[in-house]
């Protein structure tokens, strides 16, 4: 049996910057933001396309609506789109207003995709104990937001009987490497020695990337370091990669995580 992937990627364009500074004043500053709407994520879409893996892509309201063009595109491409907030809103912080943030993100990205998610991770990864219960309420088949384990599990225990936990890797997400300044070599081997370690163990890895210039996959040359990584894996361990939504319904239905096992073709 294959290895278990999901590769996921949070679209961040200026949104994270817009928090603390008014939209208007973003012009000609943080262009690193700016980069996923001019070429950061169209460049990961034709890497994806070229390899013929889909992707989970987590698109806050604050972006949709400003890259309209690259959402349909995500969506015309079959790749699954989830909930990644409204704009960039701390929930741990959000108090009584937290479902009524939820449900204007979910709806709003209902409206602009034409098909309610059923995936959220937060902004920054940071719930409320309100969240998940929340999220179950509306439907959600699986929160994305947590480093607390290497495998699927069920979220019963959290308030949300109907959901799934798919956590991911610290050290498999680019902006742990590229927000410290490694070169794409360093970053390179920090995330082949986590995978190689880790899908051995738990039949499961949870790749995130972003399409930001800064700390992101969006740049050329690290674009072409993620076509190597991913084909590695593809190579070493077989690796089938999954959208979270199929991966959270066959583990709903199964009651759990079944470790695969890892098909280790060779040694690249």
């Amino acid at each position: 049996m294959t290895a278990t992937i999901l590769l996921t990627v949070n679209v961040h364009g200026v949104g994270p910057e817009s928090v603390d500074t008014p939209e208007a004043e973003l012009f000609g500053r943080f262009a690193h933001g700016r980069y996923t709407y001019r070429i950061g994520l169209a460049r990961l879409l034709d890497l994806l396309a070229e390899m013929g893996v889909r992707a989970t892509f987590f698109w806050p309201v604050f972006e949709a609506e400003r890259a309209r063009p690259l959402l349909e595109r995500c969506l015309a491409e079959g790749h699954e789109v989830g909930n990644h907030g409204n704009a960039f809103e701390n929930h741990e912080k959000l108090g009584d207003r937290e479902a009524d943030v939820l449900e204007r993100a979910h709806a709003r990205l209902t409206e602009l995709c034409g098909a309610a998610p059923v995936g959220f991770r937060a902004p920054f990864y940071r719930l409320s104990y309100a969240t998940l219960p929340l999220l179950d309420r509306l439907g959600y088949l699986y929160d994305a937001s947590f480093v607390d384990d290497d495998a699927p599990y069920l979220l019963a225990a959290d308030g949300a009987p109907r959901m799934v936990e798919l956590p991911w890797s610290e050290d498999l997400r680019d902006a742990s490497h590229f927000e410290r300044r490694l070169t794409q070599a360093r970053a390179e081997a920090f995330m082949t020695e986590e995978i190689d370690a880790l899908v051995p163990e738990a039949g499961y890895a949870c790749i995130t990337l972003h399409p930001r210039a800064d700390n992101g996959f969006g740049r050329a040359a690290r674009i072409a370091m993620l076509r190597r990584f991913l084909s590695r894996a593809q190579a070493r361990f077989g690796a089938e990669f999954l959208l979270c939504r199929d991966l959270a319904a066959g583990v709903r239905a199964a009651g759990g995580w079944r470790k695969p096992v890892p098909a280790l073709v060779h040694s690249v």
